[in-house]
This record gives C-alpha cells, structure tokens and sequence, in this order.
C-alpha cells in the first residue's frame, strides 16, 4: 500500500512566477499625490485584516493550491523539481540482414516502418507523459560498413523518416549487435531514472559469426537491464528460439513461420503489445508524484515488462470466466443453443435461447451455419465489437470447426485482423494457421 500511495500522490504543476509592473515615470511626485498614496496605502493595510470577498486567488495562491500548499523550486538551470516526471522511452529494434531473410525483405521493411509509426503515434498522443526516441541497427557479415550498424542513433521520433536500407547478405552476428547496441545505449541514459529502453530483436537464425559477445555475458547484461526496467520482446524463425531466449534470459518472444504471413503477423502482435506497453506508462506517470523514488519507477516498469507479451491463446476447455471475459462460440441464425460450445455458453455463461449472434451474458454469439461468406461477415461484425470494447477480453473458441463443418484453416484467416488486438485471445489451432507458435 505504501508503494502505491508514494506513486501515486498529488503532482505539481508548473507555473511560471507573476511579472512586476515597473513605474514609467521618472517625475517627482507632488505633496498631494504622496498624501494619496500613504492614504491608499493605508486602506490596503486595514482590508488585509479584513476576510476578501469575492476575491479571485492571486497566481501564486494559485500556484500553491496545485501543488499541495507548496511553492514550485527551481533548479539553478532552471528545472523544477516539483513538475510531473516524464517517461524517456529510448527504443531500439534490432534487425537480423543476413542472407535467409532476402525473401522476406518486404515484409521486414512493412514491419519496422509500422512500427516507426507506432512510436509517432505514441508520442504524439501521450505527450504530456513520454519522450520517445528510436535507434535501429541492422547486421550481417557482408556489408562493406561492417558487421554491425547502428543506422539510427536514439533520435528523437519526430525526426525518424521511412526505413528502406535494408538488403539482407551474409552471415548473423546476433550476440554482437545486441551486445554492442545494448551497451551503447545503456551508457547514455544509466543515470536517468526516468528513462527506459524498449528492445525489440527480429532474427531467423541462430548465432554463427559474433567476435566480441557470447551468449553467457550478454544473458547477464540483459538480466541486469531487466532488473533496471528494460523491457525485452524476441522475435525469432527458422531456429529454436526458446534454447535462445533462455539462454539470453529474454521472456516476452514469438516465433514465426519463415514466410511473409508469419513476418506481418508476428509485427502485428509486437505493435500491439508495445502500444500496450505505453498506455500503461501513460497512466503510471500521469497519476505519478513528483518524489517518488528511483526503486519504485524500476518496480513498475519491471511489471509492465513482465506481461508485455499478454497470454492471447484461449484455454482448451473453458469452465469460468474472469468478470471482464467473454466466451466467444459459434452458434446458428435461430439460436438454438443445443450443443458443443453453445451449449456451454446456454448454461454457464449467459447464452439466450433465440439470439443467434452479438453479445449475451459473458458471451458472444457468431453464427456459423449459414455459409462460409456469412460467417466471414459476422467475424467482421464480431471485430468491430471487440474493437469498441477494449475493456473486454474475448475468448475466441473454434468456432465452425464443428458442428458446422470446417477447418481452422478455413476460419482462422478471418481473424487475422485480431493478431493486432490486445484484447482477443485465439486458439492455439488458430495461431498456427496466422504464422505464429506460442
């Protein structure tokens, strides 16, 4: 309880001092204009005594009364120290160029450029709480610039234009680039407490061409930036990512089939989760005092980093429901809840005898019967629903792969604009048809 009460106490607010009106005139006074002045002066010293009435606060009452009865103080450089603090979300995206991605270079470059895009709009619309910055490295062992390159330095986002100098050759340096790339940056922000890095690691092959970095000490880096609030997320194909990511001591990953649908699935699933990532950072130092501490900054960021890639797969067989969850199964036009998923949506969670599609208890409805073209347009109608209910987290079950006929390579496609939605889990089966193991 005191964590949360240190954290999120009352913030002050900047505002600057009142100007002093300086006199214009340089002629002496006269005897009667004196008299009138110590007469008005006078008055003013009996009204002080006297309770104001209808008397609007001066800009300093003002002041105090924003910041807890508190004047704001200023740093000789002129900062204050009783503002609200920011959040310096410093990003870096590393990119594997070597030779195996060459077919999915278009892909790779959607992918990043949606993401550039993702931090703009992160910027723009948590402003008063964040300042993002973005560096980008790439590496392979056949470029002439060498096996690593740092092609965007932590700029400001603002700055950052279209990524397009990417031509995958060579082998994978992956323990140096992340090792160099990490070191870097951490060496220039260590000692802002507001500031923390987001990384983000896109590869489709194992480690083969390092010089500097192996795999032991760069675990023990990245470990040590997790403990700092860094947040890590891997995205890997094509090797087996989890013997990786556990030696790298990295949690958040996907891995992704070696083709263009895995590539754009598994960079929607990123963008998704790190929009998701800045929300919460947005109402952590919006509500945020200005005195809390280093260590609980480092605490919260640490939990935000732990759930950054949400559990999106919905469980086999369902038999409760948190209060926020909804049990999405398939039905048929009349609503006629008599078996499988149906059923158990009739008796346990809600279902209406007569209501064939929508919402309904903790459950929505998707009528599968009535032709594939039907139900692909009731999935659309089930996406723009879920789309406005983000505080609702949809459990998509199976839905037309019984009763109704079909296989999850039939209905999955539909749900591919889901991947990018928190708020939808998908089964496993599903998954697997969009180009993602989890």
């Amino acid at each position: 309880m005191n964590f949360f009460k240190n954290l999120f106490g009352k913030s002050g607010q900047n505002s600057s001092e009142p100007s002093k009106a300086a006199s214009n005139s340089d002629e002496p006074k006269s005897s009667s204009q004196i008299k009138s002045e110590n007469a008005n002066s006078q008055d003013s010293e009996n009204n002080s005594n006297q309770s104001p009435v209808n008397q609007s606060p001066t800009m300093e009452e003002t002041k105090k009364q924003e910041n807890g009865g508190n004047e704001n103080v200023q740093t000789p450089n002129g900062e204050n120290t009783n503002a609200k603090p920011k959040a310096h979300i410093h990003n870096l995206i590393i990119v594997d160029e070597s030779g195996s991605m060459h077919h999915l270079r278009y892909s790779t470059l959607s992918g990043v450029n949606e993401t550039i895009n993702t931090i703009k709009s992160a910027q723009e619309q948590f402003a008063d709480t964040q300042t993002h910055t973005l560096t980008l490295v790439t590496f392979d062992t056949g470029d002439p610039r060498g096996d690593v390159r740092i092609l965007i330095d932590d700029k400001p986002i603002a700055e950052v234009e279209e990524f397009m100098d990417y031509s995958p050759n060579g082998c994978t340096p992956l323990y140096d680039a992340m090792g160099q790339s990490l070191t870097k940056l951490h060496a220039r922000i260590k000692d802002d407490e507001d500031a923390t890095g987001v990384v983000t690691v896109l590869t489709d092959g194992l480690e083969n061409a390092s010089r500097e970095w192996r795999a032991k000490p760069l675990g023990k880096l990245i470990e040590q930036l997790k403990e700092e609030g860094w947040t890590f997320s891997y995205m890997g194909s094509a090797h087996d990512v989890k013997s990786v990511t556990d030696l790298l001591n990295i949690d958040n990953i996907v891995e992704f089939s070696h083709d263009n649908l895995g590539m754009s699935s598994t960079w929607d699933r990123e963008n998704s989760s790190r929009m998701g990532l800045y929300e919460k950072m947005q109402c952590c130092y919006s509500m945020m005092s200005p005195n809390v501490s280093r260590q609980e900054k480092m605490a919260r960021k640490r939990e935000f980093s732990r759930s950054y890639y949400s559990g999106r797969v919905t469980p086999g067989h369902i038999t409760r429901l948190n209060p926020d969850e909804i049990f999405v199964f398939g039905s048929n036009a009349q609503g006629q809840h008599a078996g499988g998923a149906a059923r158990q949506a009739f008796e346990h969670f809600g279902a209406v005898m007569g209501q064939g599609e929508g919402l309904q208890g903790q459950s929505y409805a998707i009528p599968t019967m009535e032709g594939i073209d039907s139900l692909h347009a009731a999935v659309e109608r089930f996406i723009v629903f879920a789309c406005q209910h983000p505080e609702m987290k949809f459990l998509v079950t199976r839905i037309g792969c019984g009763i109704a006929g079909y296989d999850d390579v039939d209905i999955a496609p539909f749900f591919q604009n889901c991947v990018k939605m928190q708020n939808v889990a998908l089964p496993l089966s599903f998954w697997e048809v969009l180009g993602l193991k989890m």
